[in-house]
């Protein structure tokens, strides 16, 4: 829940970030948190933050531009330093094409280079690729001809062989369109130049995957669908020929399990999501394999929008639906820092008379740099936030 002075903090900060886009005459004014408004050509949907290795921040958001006629969904991709200030000009992609893409996801691999996908007006998948300018250097088209629609639930680098590992659904049609076909998909592409190297497909899954597919050490590929429950799959092969149904997700008293992003590592998959309990409904940290289960987040209703694995745990970004007088709701910033065994550092939630959430978090030199998104007009706008290692933006 906010508090009064993390209320007027906010509310002054965007006030005069809108007016000026500065720190300059803020009371309190700090070095070392801020709110600032990264303005850009249409309403935003932020997706991802990362550190690149010149110190600058990369952030990728998604940007539906308004014309006369028709609207069109653009990936925005920025660098901003750690003021919060833009270090060049930001590009939207695709440049010169009359097409909507939109980004499910963003990396950064280990030589520095750039790669994001997503799809082209969800009946492709598209992947490319930029440098450290922020210049394009690969793209790269995927779609079966008898495919109606896909969905991109995320990628990795998979640093032992150097291959991207990509996986979502895709729905095929019959040639008479009577009969649709889900299926859960599975991919590699060579980094260097994206170059497709394996697509395995499966309908034996019984539902379309809810979070991306991990390969763990031993060569299996572990993912969750939700359906009656949130359920652990796993399948010995990447034909994903032999799947295994490992169990669903329980806890005492709750409903609506729903499993959100899953994080596999050497040592271990975590799990995220929601569940609703107590006619609330919360966040859970579960790991794999176990029937351990922790909620969090136990006042108001949260929602889960993105985890970023960091050294000593997890930084857990949403939103918070704040419950006002005569039944109107809000919502407010929501983060949390869990430890690598799920236990809570700190939970914040604030925010200001709008609708704002948290979208992605990244941890740098101990403190937070944060994407999140508030109402001004009719567009949703991207917010860049710096805070303390606790997710306060005062000292």
């Amino acid at each position: 829940m906010r508090s009064i002075k993390q209320y007027i903090l906010i509310f002054t900060i965007l006030t005069t970030a809108f007016a000026c886009n500065t720190e300059e005459d803020l009371i309190p004014a700090s070095r070392d948190s801020f709110i600032k408004i990264i303005k850009g050509q249409g309403s935003e949907t932020p997706l991802k933050i990362e550190q690149l290795s010149d110190q600058n921040l990369l952030v990728v958001s998604n940007t539906s531009i308004f014309q006369e006629a028709s609207t069109k969904e653009k990936i925005r991709v920025l660098k901003l330093n750690m003021a919060g200030n833009e270090v060049s000009d930001p590009k939207y992609f695709p440049e010169d094409i009359n097409q909507s893409w939109r980004a499910a996801d963003a990396i950064v691999t280990s030589d520095g280079r750039i790669i994001i996908g997503g799809t082209v007006a969800d009946t492709s998948l598209v992947f490319f690729s930029l440098n450290s300018n922020l210049q394009l250097v690969d793209t790269k088209h995927y779609k079966l001809e008898n495919a109606i629609s896909y969905e991109l639930k995320g990628f990795y680098f998979d640093e032992s062989n150097n291959k991207i590992i990509f996986s979502g659904s895709e729905i095929q049609g019959s040639e008479e369109g009577e009969e649709e076909v889900g299926y859960t998909i599975y991919g590699e592409l060579d980094s260097d130049d994206l170059s497709l190297l394996n697509v395995f497909r499966s309908e034996k899954a019984k539902e379309l995957p809810a979070t991306k597919l991990y390969r763990d050490l031993d060569g299996r590929i572990n993912w969750v669908y939700n359906s009656s429950s949130s359920t652990l799959l796993r399948s010995n092969t990447p034909q994903l020929s032999l799947i295994e149904e490992l169990g669903f997700l329980e806890f005492k008293g709750a409903t609506n399990i729903t499993t959100k992003k899953l994080i596999g590592t050497n040592e271990e998959i975590v799990l995220f999501g929601e569940l609703d309990i107590s006619s609330q409904t919360q966040l859970f940290y579960s790991k794999a394999y176990t029937s351990e289960l922790i909620p969090f987040g136990d006042k108001g209703n949260h929602q889960l929008n993105n985890v970023k694995k960091i050294e000593s745990g997890y930084l857990v970004t949403g939103k918070t639906e704040i419950l006002e007088e005569g039944a109107n709701s809000q919502s407010d910033f929501f983060i949390s820092r869990r430890g690598l065994n799920g236990g809570e550092v700190f939970t914040e939630t604030f925010g200001s008379d709008a609708d704002e959430e948290l979208h992605d978090a990244v941890m740098v030199n101990n403190k937070i740099y944060a994407i999140g998104s508030t109402i001004i007009g009719i567009n949703n706008t991207l917010l860049l936030l710096k805070m303390d290692e606790f997710g306060r933006l005062s000292n």
